[in-house]
Formats: structure tokens, C-alpha cells, sequence
């Protein structure tokens, strides 16, 4: 059964997952459901007992799934790009949009990082006036661990972490840019940088122009201009359109419309 709820959806954020995400979610290329996914998983993962494979399967649907439907862009990018920075960056983009907690973190302490880094009890600081009542030390464990496997941070010596800031590979940023932009309009270039999750994304402000220009060769802009102040891009088609080319081997059904609701404000 799914569970899909907004209220689970903004728990605190524990249990990253990562390998057993990378691994397990393209299976919803053939499972788009939630119930059939869940017992696609239960009968794939590794694990000996039951019970975990279980809770990991509940896990999956927590984040992975909407309206009983499982995020078929998420399982056709990582089926195409597998264990991959690219499939890592995207996966992460993912988890920052179903859980508000670690986009917090994400915006509020790892990008505020200073260049030398940070200790962990910052972010055990950081915390505890979050989510009192509940485990902070897990907390804060799960989300570094989350962030190390993303490549979102460095570990020079015990217990310190610093923001690994880096502009993402080109298809990682074309299925960002089609998520956050779903309609061929123009858009500001400072209002898109702007928003929490490119900063949470910990990829520079200065790498937007190659960016655009990288991505307007792909196919997936249509103009780049600049107006008086105003750094603008146009998009070339939908974000539904520009993702079936990012990732060909997305199943035409379900439409899930959702995921693709305009984020970005206009002029």
C-alpha cells in the first residue's frame, strides 16, 4: 500500500539510501505503481530479513511515489545515467523537493558554510531547536551521510565538512531546469539562481552562463538575452517535452503533471 501523505513527506529526514535508490528505482520503469514497485523491492533487495526489505520498500514510496504513482523521470534518469555523479546530483535535487528539512540544511548550513568548512556540531547545533524531541545526532548523521554519497560535501579530517561547490554535469542541470521550468516562457537568470534549491544544489552562480550556453547547444534553450539589467533564457518546449529528451526511455504513461507545476516567477 502507498504511503503518500504530506505529512510523511516532511518528517525529519534519516535513512540516505543512496546505493539502495540508484539500484532499486529504475525497476519503476516497469512497475509504475506503488504496490507493484513495493513488491518489486521486496523481492530484489540484498537484505535477509524481511522486515528491512520491507521498511526500505516503505521508505521508496515515501519519497519516490505521488498519488500512488512512482516518479518515473527520477527512475528513467538514473536508469540511463546509473551510478553516476549526474544520477547522484539528480537524486539529490529529489530529496531536497520531497524533504523541507534537508533543504534546509542544505541552504541554511552546508551553503553557509565558510570556505574552510565546518564543524559537525554546527550542525548538531543547527538542529536542535528544529526538531526538538526527536534524535538531532541521527539527524545530522543521515543527512551527512546523504550529503557525502551526493557529493555534497568533504571530510578532510574527523568530524569537519566542507561544501563541495561545483557547477553539475550538463544532463543534471537540463532535468533540474526541466522540473523547476516547466513552461517554454522566458526567465530571469537572478531569479532562477535565486531560488533555495539552486543554492541547496551548491552549484555556483557564476556557472549559469556556460550552463545556459551548454544547454542551449543541447536543444533544450531556445534564446539567451540580456534586457537593459535583466539576464534572461527562453525555454525550447515544456518540461515534459525537454525530459522525454533528456531521458528517452521514460514511459509515456502516467503524464504525472505534477511534478512539472510552474516554480520560477516571471517579468
Amino acid at each position: 500500500m502507498a504511503v503518500d501523505t504530506e505529512k510523511v513527506r516532511r518528517t525529519y529526514f534519516d535513512h540516505p539510501l543512496v546505493s539502495e535508490t540508484l539500484r532499486c528505482l529504475p525497476g519503476a520503469l516497469k512497475h509504475h505503481e506503488a504496490g507493484p514497485f513495493r513488491r518489486y523491492v521486496i523481492e530484489h533487495l540484498p537484505q535477509n530479513s524481511l522486515k528491512g526489505r520491507q521498511r526500505i520498500a516503505r521508505y521508496f514510496l515515501q519519497r519516490f511515489s505521488r498519488d500512488g504513482r512512482m516518479n518515473l523521470p527520477l527512475a528513467a534518469a538514473i536508469a540511463r545515467f546509473r551510478d553516476s555523479r549526474t544520477s547522484r546530483e539528480i537524486l539529490y535535487f529529489e530529496l531536497l523537493q520531497v524533504y523541507p528539512l534537508l533543504l534546509e540544511i542544505s541552504t541554511h548550513w552546508l551553503a553557509e558554510l565558510p570556505p574552510e568548512g565546518g564543524a559537525r556540531s554546527s550542525l548538531v547545533s543547527f538542529l536542535a531547536p528544529k526538531i526538538p524531541g526527536r534524535s538531532v545526532e541521527k539527524v545530522a548523521k543521515d543527512s551527512l551521510t546523504t550529503m557525502k554519497q551526493c557529493g555534497k560535501v568533504n571530510r578532510p579530517k574527523p568530524r569537519w565538512y566542507v561544501a563541495a561547490w561545483s557547477p553539475p554535469p550538463l544532463e543534471a542541470f537540463l532535468y533540474v531546469l526541466a522540473r523547476l521550468c516547466p513552461e517554454p516562457a522566458m526567465q530571469r537568470v537572478d531569479l532562477f539562481t535565486g531560488l533555495p534549491v539552486f543554492r541547496a544544489m551548491l552549484w555556483p552562480s557564476s556557472s549559469i552562463e556556460e550552463l545556459l550556453a551548454e544547454g542551449q547547444r543541447a536543444g533544450h534553450v531556445s534564446r539567451i538575452s540580456r534586457l537593459d539589467q535583466y539576464h534572461q533564457f527562453a525555454l525550447a518546449g515544456s518540461g515534459k517535452e525537454r525530459m522525454r529528451r533528456l531521458v528517452p526511455n521514460l514511459p509515456s504513461p502516467p503524464e504525472q503533471a505534477r511534478l512539472f507545476e510552474p516554480r520560477v516567477a516571471r517579468e
